[in-house]
């Protein structure tokens, strides 16, 4: 279910786009996403969830690469989930999970793509 629900969130835009080619007979012009995204994004902790990071990577302010990093979580590290989200990335589209470092206060957005379970399960 979790899959589905992600995968949809992310084809959505897509089929939309297309949709309006067929109306209109061309797609509007958009901004490089990855310039004007927002790095404050909503989150709530609606997931009791956890899992550990595949890999040494950073947590952000943003479910996006172009958002400040806060620092840097070791590969092992358990991560407590909140929610999960639609981001970007370098490689394009994303899920992200907002969720705490265990045994600190330390909190931020996590891509879904470097842990190990997939991530959150709730949306936020």
């Amino acid at each position: 279910m979790k899959k589905s629900l992600r995968r949809a969130a992310l084809t959505l835009p897509a089929i939309v786009a297309a949709g309006l080619v067929g109306v209109g007979g061309a797609a509007p012009a958009q901004a490089d996403p990855i310039q004007t995204l927002s790095c404050n994004h909503g989150h709530t902790n609606k997931d009791s969830g956890e899992g550990r990071a595949k890999q040494r990577m950073r947590y952000r302010t943003g479910p996006h690469t172009s958002c400040s990093s806060y620092g840097w979580v070791d590969g092992g590290t358990l991560i407590y989930y909140h929610c999960w989200t639609v981001g970007e990335s370098i490689e394009g589209k994303r899920t992200w999970t907002w969720g705490r470092i265990a045994g600190t206060q330390k909190q931020g957005w996590f891509s879904d793509y470097y842990l190990s379970d997939g991530g959150a399960t709730k949306q936020c």
